[in-house]
């Protein structure tokens, strides 16, 4: 923005009628936003996709109030703005269909143009899917890709938790202002995000979180990203509405098959018989995208060591393992009574070393 100035650009943003696309010509065609808005109506209508009505609605001039505001709103919120012009602006991202000439945003901004997946899903999704989205999140954003995903419930949250939890980057794309934190119970997430990753939208401050600006949104998420990985998702999942434009971006799909009888897996196995990439395993995908990865995804991090223990808590710790195991299950298993059982994987959770699932189901971290 070394020659735009942010008012005049924010001033052409403010008049009706003219989004992305029309912003774009415009400034194409006259250099600047600023002599866009001196431009008489016979110049302006000469631009593809300008009429004599538009023309004299530029000619009015910006709305000063929502630009005064837009500028208050920024500094208050701590945001910035990369433009469409703008070096930073990611160079994927560029290169879609109807790109987003502006994006706001909080956090660190060179997270922008490095390699990076999508993780996205259902917003309730079952304990497999719980499992499969924390798996593949961790284990891609171990091999040193970024994390992209939309905050959302469900697979979105998890994806940007495991990120942070594992120290790698990761980028919410939000469909509201970033004034705005929606879902509002991941108030702390995106906090931890702006310290710790990035927060970006293509809205302007104090545009509300309505559900028709999410479909939008998920072309920037597919946009940033070499390939988009849905974990888990329903027949009418907007998950598959982000598939639909990675496709069309050329992007890679890749889909992690579920259960022919659930409705949440219905999506992700319907992804699959339509041409997207069946995903078992992290290397799955990491083998698709080699050709555009500049490092080395084969290396793998040490795997961790066992903790040491003892007894019943060794015994139950050697039972379980990345795939969910029922108390029940366990007990019979280790041929202890199940209260014991209860009590061993209660302490072998406070120290780390196992998480319970829904419906008393416990895998290993």
């Amino acid at each position: 923005m070394e020659t735009f100035t942010l008012e005049a650009l924010l001033g052409l943003y403010s008049i009706s009628g003219i989004g992305p696309t029309r912003m774009r010509k415009l400034i194409s065609a006259f250099q600047s936003p600023q002599d866009v808005l001196q431009a008489p109506p016979e110049q302006l209508i000469q631009v593809e996709g300008i009429d004599r009505k538009t023309a004299q609605k530029i000619r009015a001039g910006a709305d000063d109030s929502f630009v005064q505001e837009q500028i208050k709103l920024l500094e208050k919120h701590e945001t910035k703005l990369i433009t469409y012009w703008d070096a930073q602006y990611p160079t994927r991202l560029k290169k879609i269909y109807d790109p987003p000439v502006f994006l706001f945003y909080k956090g660190n901004p060179q997270y922008l143009n490095l390699p990076a997946i999508a993780v996205v899903g259902t917003r309730n999704p079952s304990g497999y899917g719980r499992m499969i989205s924390e798996k593949f999140s961790r284990e891609l954003a171990q091999r040193g890709l970024s994390i992209v995903s939309g905050l959302a419930r469900g697979v979105d949250t998890i994806a940007h938790k495991t990120a942070l939890k594992v120290n790698a980057k990761t980028i919410a794309v939000l469909g509201n202002g970033l004034d705005f934190i929606y879902p509002p119970e991941n108030r702390q997430l995106y906090a931890d995000i702006f310290e710790n990753g990035l927060i970006i939208s293509e809205y302007a401050m104090a545009t509300k979180p309505d559900a028709v600006n999410f479909p939008k949104r998920n072309r920037i998420i597919s946009g940033l990203s070499l390939g988009v990985l849905i974990t888990e998702a329903g027949d009418k999942s907007g998950a598959l509405l982000t598939a639909l434009y990675a496709n069309d971006q050329n992007r890679e799909v890749f889909a992690v098959p579920g259960s022919i009888v659930s409705e949440k897996s219905a999506g992700t196995n319907k992804l699959i018989r339509n041409g997207a990439k069946l995903t078992r395993n992290v290397v799955d995908i990491l083998e698709e995208l080699q050709g555009q990865l500049h490092f080395d995804f084969e290396q793998k991090k040490e795997p961790a060591p066992e903790p040491e223990l003892s007894g019943p808590s060794k015994k139950i710790y050697k039972l379980l393992s990345s795939e969910p195991l029922h108390i029940d299950r366990l007990a019979v298993n280790a041929g202890l009574p199940p209260a014991e059982v209860l009590s061993v994987l209660l302490t072998l959770e406070l120290k780390g070393h196992i998480r319970q699932l829904a419906g008393k189901m416990f895998v290993r971290n």
